[in-house]
């Protein structure tokens, strides 16, 4: 098997209890993206899994951070989370996962879960979209200063999220 990556994606989160709606969002954004969507309600669930693993063993008053990525690779959708969070039982495999943990430095881990890609395609096969060198929508000043949020953007964001409900 190939370890060859041919696309990943990663957030980080604070390790609280709303990291798993936003794990959700992510997840469903990727697979669309990647056009896996065959594969969303396996990959959420295992994706909320892992993360709420890191969340629930945390100190809620100091929380740790947990980076969540997403891997394609051979014939296998990785399901990676990066946690500094010490004593986490290994996950339980589910039929038709692998799973492990990679120890890192300075105590820190990468808890996996490998599925496979439907319909026996490989990582290659999957159809991803164009990207573009520029890595944001928004023209960047040309006198160097940064760009301001729109704050009416932002509030209509936070109340969709603070309101939304990540029923599985």
């Amino acid at each position: 098997m190939s370890a060859h990556t041919s696309q990943m994606d990663d957030i980080r989160l604070v390790a609280q209890p709303s990291a798993l709606p936003v794990t959700e969002l992510f997840v469903r954004l990727i697979l669309t993206d990647w056009s896996l969507l065959p594969m969303l309600e396996q990959t959420t669930a295992t994706a909320k899994r892992l993360v709420e693993a890191v969340v629930e063993a945390g100190n809620p008053q100091a929380p740790a951070f947990v980076t969540l990525r997403l891997r394609l690779r051979a014939d296998v959708l990785a399901v990676e989370v990066d946690d500094d969070v010490p004593g986490l039982p290994e996950p339980q495999a589910r039929p038709g996962e692998r799973v492990g943990v990679t120890p890192g430095p300075g105590g820190s881990r990468t808890t996996w879960c490998e599925l496979p890609l439907p319909g026996g395609m490989n990582a290659r096969q999957v159809r991803l979209p164009r990207r573009q060198d520029r890595r944001t929508l928004v023209d960047e000043p040309v006198s160097g200063e940064p760009v301001a949020a729109d704050p009416q953007v932002l509030e209509r964001l936070l109340t969709r999220l603070s309101g939304w409900s990540g029923s599985s």
